[in-house]
Parts: structure tokens; C-alpha cells; sequence
């Protein structure tokens, strides 16, 4: 009985995790300060089981995210600009409106929130 309960919690963890991922699928919004001013960001995810594709867009333009990859909250993608690679790692908040990310280049790391756009109505 004990195995059952606990094969039960195992399987309702997992199924969790897996729709959680799925929530990232959509449009997400916010800003990332730099010193030259914040820059509005909107990134456009979709999730299929560990696979992340999607792109981001600001003033500068719209560039595809590459090397996407989702296990549980967790999000990990680079974005390829001309000045070389920009690596991401992200979390979702546990009520899923919310991804924090960190992001890496050349000239070093800032961390910022995006929150899920509202649907079209």
C-alpha cells in the first residue's frame, strides 16, 4: 500500500513538472537594466517536453534562441548576437507568471524578471 501511495506522489510530481514546462509556451514581457538604460524585452517561448524554441525582440530587433532546453522550472537557452553568445538560465516561479533569468556574455551577468503576457482576448 505504502509502494502505491507512493508511486501515486512520484507520478503527480512528474506530471506537475511536465506542466509547469508547458506553461512556458507564449509570450513573456519585461526589461533588463543596462548602462544605457533599461531595454524592453519580449521573448516568445514554446515548450515541448524538454525541448525550448522561440525567439526574444527589443528595439534592436527579433533573434531566434538556440540550444533550448526545459527540465521542471528550469530553463537553459542561448541567444546569438554579433558581439558573440548570450547564455540564459532561468527559473519559473512556482505559480507560473513569473520566469527570473540570468543571463551571460562577454561583458559579464545581469538578472532579470519576465512575466507572462495576458492572452489575446
Amino acid at each position: 500500500m505504502l509502494r502505491r501511495a507512493l508511486l501515486a506522489f512520484v507520478i503527480t510530481v512528474g506530471m506537475a513538472a511536465v506542466a509547469l514546462a508547458g506553461d512556458v509556451t507564449g509570450k513573456w514581457i519585461g526589461s533588463v537594466d543596462t548602462p544605457n538604460g533599461p531595454i524592453e524585452l519580449t521573448f516568445e517561448f514554446k515548450a515541448e517536453g524538454e525541448a525550448l524554441t522561440g525567439n526574444v525582440a527589443s528595439a534592436m530587433g527579433t533573434q531566434e534562441i538556440s540550444n533550448g532546453k526545459v527540465a521542471g522550472d528550469v530553463l537553459t537557452f542561448d541567444v546569438a548576437l554579433e558581439g558573440g553568445t548570450i547564455t540564459h538560465e532561468a527559473k519559473v516561479n512556482a505559480t507560473g507568471d513569473e520566469i527570473a533569468i540570468k543571463a551571460t556574455g562577454d561583458w559579464g551577468t545581469v538578472e532579470y524578471v519576465v512575466k507572462k503576457a495576458a492572452a489575446a482576448q
